[in-house]
């Protein structure tokens, strides 16, 4: 069946029998026999049950020239007109009681309606008691033979006709797509055709028998099953592949010899009437091991001859048919025809042949099976071989009793096993209990008891499965952060401790403009993102929405709408001037144009005849010329462009808008002035009620909407302009040098936090601790001189004492050696010149160390200052790159600035989705808007806005969410989840599409402390708030501080003013409100 959509195509249906006929009764005969109209209407014929019975029935009526058409199946083809036919059909009817077949005609001819049996005659001698005769109404019809479909009017036939003809669909077989109707059906013929031609001709019934009457579910493991069981049995005449010595040549069964000991019938009863061959094999209620030890393949001997593949009529005949080149979808002529069995012939076995995966394989018997059965919707209905396809095979279409009685248990069972299966799922456990009529013997208690622990033992087992299985999904269901938001649920204990809300803040609802809020936000941020091409200031949110309130009669429009609309306009204009085309509104392409105006009707009968003189010179002279510095009769252009551009369908009020421009209501007449005097009867305004009046002073008096869509369809036209375009491109550049010089900035940031961490020292701990050492060494160096070398304290070293104290000694020494040697006082002068010596040599060696030591202490005195000194030029070097870094840092925030600038300019998106897809904006410093201005923070909105997410999107987002781990995310799930998280009993809840806003730091920070990092979504919303949370909660501040709802920070004292005016934070810009905006980009 060809797909659209890989849905099947739905033909139109087919028209009632009760449409086409029409009873007529007769006047003739006695009024008493002569049925009702109640009863005409019981006579009409039954449609079929069908479509094929019934566009059967319909072609008999519109074709039959014929009794023997009418009464066979109505099969015609081709498209045509069936009106003022002479021999009129046979159709079938139930006749009510009392009233004879004789006594209906049609067209009154005496071509009986019978009861289903056609045995009337028209020769009858009844024929002159007719009561009633039918008569076919003479109506033209178009048939289509490709669908079958009729239509009873031109038109509808030609639109099916082209609907068919479209690129739309897909051949189901194939899979090609982007097909005609008509060449998807021939192509899905093509593949019918070659199946049928390729798939082996002698297995067609033995696999249709096995299929016809099974209850298998799917259609991939029932054609699985008969794979398995045919894949190796071989029939008669059919064409394989035999296994000479590792060659495979082309061959055909002559003979197959089954073994001797198979039995001739199937024990099975749903096959009632067994193959010759390979009985077993089409029984599928048997298991397939049963089967093979039954029916072994392996048994089979197959004497085959092999084909002479040099024919011109061998193999080639042979892969022609293959390829579709066949007489038609069933073409199974003889195919060996033309064949030369020149070949040896020779006696194999199943292991030694095979056949061509061409022609039979998982893929091909899958699709043979889909061709040739049906089966119905009803759970567990069998498979039935197609009507047409049994009667060709001589196949049974009806069940017998034993085969109805099988199916019906096997549902049954099928129902109480799913019965079981819920129950056991749900912990239901059904007890009965029997009443014991007679003691149980102890063959029956054992028994039980058996069973008992057989049933015990088997709920253990399961019982220990699922605590397996559940251990296995605990396992798979760890999550890895940052996860799905949806799949991350509140913590008490967590979250709680670490700060976190479980309740969304509430935002606040109450908005401007009611549904049209988002109209007016999206307008705002057009005008102030392409503020530089169109030349317009900057402005707020708040002023924009002033201006628009703003309808004091006594005074002009505000300046800001002023300067909108002019600014506009002058886009168009200077785009026209440019030799561009006109251009139109967005909801205009693709569409014919339709502005029929003839039937408006405005206030007091105006019409366009009205509106014509005044509004037709004005679009002639709109776009010659710009709105000057002034901007003087921009009015006037206003109308003109809407008079020339807009349609009903764009802007459907714009003949109201442009009648209340340029009419004002009659004044009641209470004396007569100028415009109530006496007129003109030819006047069309005194004719409606209506006085012409000046423009611009009917454009304060419009409605605020009103105001919102003239500015909205203006910014459509505007943004189709060149100037647009070319901005948009400029945007583009501007982008990408952006993220060239990030790529610099970047590179230069990492090369001076590079050089920084070099000047940092490695081991900085221990060289300190050495450094500590050192000057402790040091000090106590210093501080030694005061102490002698035998650790006496001197008050000053001199060589006086020294000499004494070393000849003290060595006198000491000598005395006792004197007291020794009592007789040697010869030697007394040589040992004094002995200690002289000694005493000159300590004297030296004191001195080099004196000197050795305070050499010592002069160098690291020296390296002390030399680390000192370098200290200072590393702390200035360091310094010196904290500061360059800084700059940097600067200068990348402001990359980061340009960057979101001129990329939301290409496109608005929201800076970030919370865990159920809801949208977060915040729109300012975009496009032409800078985020700072003079050092201060630029109010555009002033606030965090949130849009309540769609159904669609919350719909993509639980799908996304379906994992084997953690399964599917129901609706209720998150619906139970959004009205507790999102504080549905406090109203904060968004719907879908609707619009709140957050306007106050602490909220953002509420915000903050709600969302989830472990989320995906919300994790990125968390990076991007924090990245803008000061400029946000600037913006805030300063909003509010303007608005008069917060004390200005930097004023302590009190204020004697009730309200603080824009002059607190505000430049001159802002210093008296709305009414005096000025435009500084004005050109």
């Amino acid at each position: 069946m060809v797909l659209l959509k890989r849905k099947p195509v739905v033909p139109i249906p087919l028209p009632s029998l009760s449409t086409v006929l029409q009873p007529i009764p007769s006047t003739s005969g006695p009024s008493s026999s002569v049925p009702t109209i109640d009863d005409l209407a019981n006579l009409a014929p039954h449609d079929g049950k069908d479509d094929e019975e019934q566009l059967d029935k319909l072609l008999a009526v519109f074709r039959s020239d014929r009794d023997e058409q009418i009464e066979g199946s109505g099969s015609g083809s081709g498209s045509g007109v069936g009106k003022n036919k002479k021999s009129h059909p046979r159709i079938i009817a139930n006749l009510p009681n009392g009233i004879k077949h004789s006594q209906l005609h049609v067209n009154g001819n005496g071509d009986q309606i019978t009861n289903g049996n056609g045995n009337g005659n028209a020769n009858s001698s009844e024929e002159s008691e007719a009561k009633i005769t039918w008569k076919i109404t003479d109506k033209e019809c178009w048939y289509m033979p490709e669908t079958g479909e009729i239509f009873t009017d031109y038109e509808s036939f030609c639109v099916r006709r082209a609907f068919y003809s479209q690129p739309l669909f897909q051949c189901e077989v194939s899979g090609k797509s982007n097909l005609s109707y008509y060449t998807a059906m021939q192509s899905e013929q093509k593949e019918v055709r070659q199946l049928h031609s390729r798939f082996p001709r002698q297995l067609k019934k033995a696999v249709l028998s096995a299929v016809q009457f099974q209850i298998e579910g799917k259609l991939d493991t029932l054609a699985d099953k008969i794979y398995e069981r045919f894949h190796n049995r071989f029939f008669d005449n059919e064409k394989v592949f035999v296994d000479v010595d590792g060659d495979k040549y082309l061959a055909r069964i002559v003979k197959t010899f089954p073994p001797r000991s198979l039995q001739a019938t199937s024990s099975s009863p749903f096959k009632p009437s067994p193959i010759g061959l390979h009985p077993y094999a089409t029984d599928l209620s048997l298991p397939i091991e049963e089967v093979d030890e039954k029916d072994d393949p392996m048994r089979y001997f197959y004497n085959v001859r092999l084909i002479e593949e040099g024919g011109p009529e061998g193999i080639a005949a042979d892969y022609a048919s293959a390829n579709g080149q066949s007489n038609g979808p069933y073409d199974e002529e003889d195919d060996g025809k033309g064949e030369k069995w020149m070949g040896s012939t020779m006696e194999v076995q199943a292991d030694k042949i095979s056949r061509d995966r061409i022609n039979f394989s998982r893929a091909m018997l899958k699709r043979f099976i889909r061709d040739c059965v049906v089966r119905d919707a009803a759970v567990y209905s069998p498979w039935l071989v197609k009507p047409s396809v049994a009667a060709r095979y001589n196949m049974p279409t009806e069940m017998t009793d034993e085969i109805r009685e099988g199916i019906a248990r096997y549902k049954e069972k099928q129902m109480e096993k799913r019965k079981r299966e819920r129950d056991e799922r749900l912990g239901i456990v059904n007890i009965e209990v029997e009443e014991e009529d007679k003691p149980k013997t102890k063959k029956q208690k054992k028994e039980e008891e058996r069973k008992v622990k057989e049933e015990e033992r088997l709920k253990e087992k399961e019982a220990r499965e699922r605590e397996k299985e559940e251990e296995e999904r605990r396992k798979k269901k760890a999550l890895k952060y940052p996860a799905e938001d949806l799949l991350i649920e509140w913590s008490e204990e967590k979250d709680r401790a670490a700060g976190k809300i479980e309740v969304r803040p509430i935002p606040n609802k109450t908005l401007p403009f009611g549904d049209q809020f988002e109209q007016l936000l999206m307008s705002w941020s057009f005008l102030n993102v392409m503020g530089k091409p169109l030349g317009i200031s900057p402005f707020t949110l708040d002023d924009y929405e002033r201006s628009l309130y703003h309808n004091d009669p006594y005074t002009s429009p505000a300046p800001l709408i002023t300067e909108i609309h002019s600014v506009l306009l002058n886009a168009l204009i200077a785009d026209l001037a440019a030799g561009h085309e006109p251009v139109k509104s967005l909801s205009a392409f693709g569409k014919e144009p339709d502005n029929d105006t003839d039937y408006w009707e405005g206030k007091k009968g105006a019409t366009t005849e009205t509106l014509a003189p005044i509004a037709g010179p004005l679009s002639e002279n709109w776009k010659t010329k710009e709105i000057g510095k002034d901007r003087k009769g921009w009015e006037n252009v206003l109308i003109g462009c809407l008079w020339e551009r807009a349609t009903l369908e764009t802007l459907p009020n714009y003949l109201d808008n442009i009648l209340h421009l340029t009419f004002e209501d009659k004044p009641a007449p209470t004396r007569p002035t100028w415009s109530t005097g006496p007129s003109n009867s030819n006047s069309v305004s005194s004719i409606n009620g209506l006085i012409p009046s000046k423009p611009e002073k009917r454009y304060t008096s419009l409605h605020h909407s009103t105001k919102l869509d003239l500015i909205q369809f203006l910014i459509e036209l505007v943004g189709q302009t060149e100037i647009i375009r070319e901005f948009m491109e400029e945007s583009t550049l501007n982008l990408t040098e952006v993220r060239k010089d990030q790529v610099e900035v970047k590179r230069e940031l990492r090369r001076v936090q590079a050089e920084r961490e070099a000047l940092e020292p490695k081991d900085k701990p221990k060289e300190e601790g050495e450094d500590g050492d050192a000057s402790t060494d040091v000090k106590d160096e210093n501080a030694s001189p005061d102490v002698s070398m035998n650790g006496h304290a001197n008050g000053h070293i001199g060589n006086g004492s020294v000499d004494q104290d070393e000849l003290d000694d060595s006198v000491s020494l000598q005395d006792q050696d004197d007291l020794s040697d009592n007789e040697s006082d010869h030697n007394i002068s040589a040992t004094g010149a002995a200690r002289r010596r000694a005493m000159k040599e300590k004297a030296l060696e004191r001195e080099a160390e004196e000197n050795l030591r305070n050499a010592k202490l002069a160098k690291e005195r020296e390296e002390v200052r030399i680390k000192k000194l370098e200290g200072k030029i590393i702390a200035n070097e360091k310094k010196k790159l904290l500061d360059e870094e800084e700059l940097i840092n600067i200068k990348l925030k402001n990359l980061e600035y340009d960057f979101r600038r001129w990329i939301y300019t290409l496109r608005s998106r929201p800076i970030g989705y919370d865990r159920f897809g809801n949208k977060l904006w915040w729109l300012d410093g975009l496009g032409s808007s800078n985020l700072y201005i003079d050092g201060k923070v630029n109010v555009g909105t002033g606030r965090l806005y949130i849009q309540g997410v769609e159904e669609e999107e919350l719909e993509i987002i639980r799908n996304s969410t379906l994992t084997p781990s953690e399964g599917e995310i129901t609706d209720e799930f998150i619906e139970e989840r959004r009205n507790k998280e999102e504080g549905l009993a406090t109203g904060g809840k968004l719907n879908p599409g609707e619009w709140a806003v957050y306007d106050s730091p602490e909220q953002l920070r509420d915000l903050l402390s709600w969302l989830n990092p472990k989320g995906i979504r919300e994790n990125q919303l968390i990076k991007s708030l924090k990245t803008w949370q000061s400029e946000i909660e600037s913006g805030m501040r300063r909003r509010r501080t303007l608005a008069g709802l917060d004390i200005p920070p930097e004023s302590d004292e009190p204020t004697r003013k009730l309200r603080p005016t824009r002059k607190v934070n505000q430049g001159d810009d802002d210093k008296d409100g709305y009414m005096n905006w000025k435009n500084r980009r004005a050109v």
